[in-house]
């Protein structure tokens, strides 16, 4: 199972479609309006039937971790996020000894690095997204994001800071892991938990929901994810969610599965890692 490589042709077509924002917007809420419909229940069993879950594959890496995945599956059933412990400190070790060394951006295809490879095909993080999707799971994309302090007076406020929800496919899940130390002043995580199983009509054709209105909706529902280097947690980025303000450097890999590929998932237009590495090299 291996990220789709970004050639087709509705990849060029999305990557137009990024110059024009006002049609984005559009494309977008109706795609969220025809994906909480209630025809993707029967979309949901289809997929699942048809592409009944292998626990326990062969092609299944090894893996650095253990994971309880019916705990993990129950949690995210109910919260829409779930801890899921640390990974080993050696292996922590080395990945910052790659990504100490990078400057701010997102770096795709990062799960061609072995140690994030063993992590991501492992059975113990793929048998969660099989009992959670109900189906075997597509890699959709595996991005590497490392950001800087930003300016407190920058306007307007970055997208990714206002509470929002994503999707893929018709059904997906997200594994976040924290390579840095990250608290509520090196932009942390915050979801609204429960909020994955149900929205208003109008959730779906605005790009955001303003602080004030999750606070009045959600009371006491929003969880901030913080951590040591290594921390995991496994999230249906269909519940609100949003990133604190980055006052220093954090590094996190974000990991996208769903249930099936389409044409509307074929990943984000983030350079790779592995042409990063090349470029570097080249420059000498």
């Amino acid at each position: 199972m291996t990220a789709h490589a970004a050639t087709s042709i509705p990849f060029q077509i999305r990557k137009v479609l990024r110059a024009a924002p006002a049609v984005t917007s559009t494309l977008h809420a109706t795609r969220a309006l025809i994906h909480f419909g209630p025809w993707r229940h029967a979309a949901r069993a289809m997929i699942r039937w048809k592409r009944p879950p292998a626990l326990h594959h062969e092609a299944d890496a090894a893996s650095p971790v253990e994971l309880d995945a019916g705990e993990l599956v129950r949690t995210l059933r109910a919260d829409g996020m779930a801890r899921a412990g640390r990974l080993p400190a050696d292996v922590v070790d080395r990945l910052r000894k790659i990504t100490d060394e990078l400057p701010p951006g997102e770096y795709g295809d990062f799960h061609e690095q072995a140690d994030i490879q063993t992590l991501v095909l492992g059975a113990p993080v793929l048998n969660v997204v099989r009992g959670y999707l109900g189906a075997e799971p597509a890699l959709l994309e595996c991005n590497l994001v490392v950001g800087h302090a930003e300016d407190p007076a920058r306007t307007p406020i970055p997208s990714q800071r206002h509470f929002h929800f994503d999707f893929a496919g018709w059904q997906s899940l997200n594994l976040f892991v924290y390579l840095t130390d990250v608290d509520e002043d090196s932009g942390a995580h915050q979801v609204v938990v429960g909020t994955h199983r149900a929205r208003e009509l109008r959730d779906a054709i605005r790009p955001w929901v303003p602080d004030e209105e999750i606070e009045a909706r959600y009371p006491g529902r929003v969880r901030t994810i913080t951590g040591p280097a290594g921390t995991m947690f496994f999230e249906n980025t269909e519940a609100f969610h949003r990133r604190l303000m980055l006052k220093r450097r954090r590094v996190m890999v974000n990991v996208l599965y769903a249930s099936h590929r389409s044409w509307a998932s074929q990943g984000r237009l983030t350079p790779k890692y592995a042409d990063y590495v090349r470029a570097r090299s080249a420059a000498g």
